[in-house]
């Protein structure tokens, strides 16, 4: 009986060492080939590297995509067919890539988003935030926080997700937000990214006032820009009149094209 049941170990043993790489040993093991890692940072050499001479940027936005993979794809060739028609300079998802913050639903996620054929960016959003999917987010894209500035138009990603703090008073980050902001010559004016809108439930109430004083404080916040909310809206929730768009998230089978000319901006909404 040891004898057999030896033999058999040894072939259960072979067995595991033959699909070595082939298991997780948890859902929550991050992997990331090269590939996947520093996404952002290659995507904006890519963008500023292929700057084209043109008065118009052309902005394809889409998000919350966590549950929906094949309009996710969709979206790509969408956008990628698109693209063929008119420029398309760069492509922009609001948050939640991921459902349960896990790293296989980031790389799911990012391998539609890598068939784009422009450059593309993801905010974090809560549902990214989930287990660990903070360090999934880090290592994948890189900071939670950051901007960059593509013709004279300043970028700016924040991380809004308040609740998944525990209401801290840390996030968002409104002192580096207004350093964002202060102006200087390398921008004329500034769009605003994020997932959670301030007027929900989700954001920090005891941050709103604080957060709208700093967008409205230089005049140079064009629009900003969110998901969460699944469906399009376009609404000026504050006196400063400053706009907000509500994207829509891919289960709508739709996207929205934001055009930016000097400081006119134009929505878009196309089917797929």
């Amino acid at each position: 009986m040891s004898r057999i049941r030896s033999i058999i170990i040894g072939v259960i043993f072979f067995f595991l060492l033959s699909c070595e790489g082939k298991f997780d040993y948890s859902p929550y093991v991050i992997n990331f080939s090269e590939g996947e890692k520093q996404v952002h940072q290659k995507n904006q050499k890519w963008l500023l590297e292929n700057e084209a001479n043109s008065d118009t940027t052309t902005i394809a936005f889409t998000g919350d995509s966590h549950r929906f993979y094949d309009e996710l794809n969709a979206f790509t060739q969408a956008v990628n067919n698109k693209h063929h028609e008119q420029p398309i300079d760069l492509a922009i998802h609001v948050g939640d890539l991921a459902d349960f913050g896990l790293p296989r639903q980031y790389q799911w996620g990012n391998g539609f988003l890598k068939q784009l054929e422009i450059p593309y960016f993801v905010v974090i959003g809560n549902h990214d935030l989930v287990g660990n999917g903070l360090s999934a987010y880090k290592e994948m894209f890189g900071a939670l926080d950051f901007s960059f500035i593509y013709r004279d138009v300043k970028f700016i990603f924040i991380n809004t997700n308040s609740r998944e703090y525990g209401f801290d008073g840390t996030v968002p980050n409104l002192n580096w937000l207004a350093n964002e902001l202060q102006p200087d010559t390398s921008f004329t004016k500034a769009i605003v990214i994020f997932h959670i809108p301030p007027c929900d439930a989700d954001f920090d109430t005891s941050m709103e006032y604080d957060f709208e004083e700093i967008l409205a404080r230089y005049g140079n916040v064009l629009f900003t820009v969110h998901g969460h909310l699944h469906g399009y809206q376009f609404y000026k929730p504050y006196n400063d009149q400053i706009p907000y768009v509500n994207v829509y998230g891919v289960e709508n089978k739709k996207f929205n094209l934001i055009k930016i000319i000097g400081n006119e901006f134009k929505i878009e909404t196309h089917s797929y």
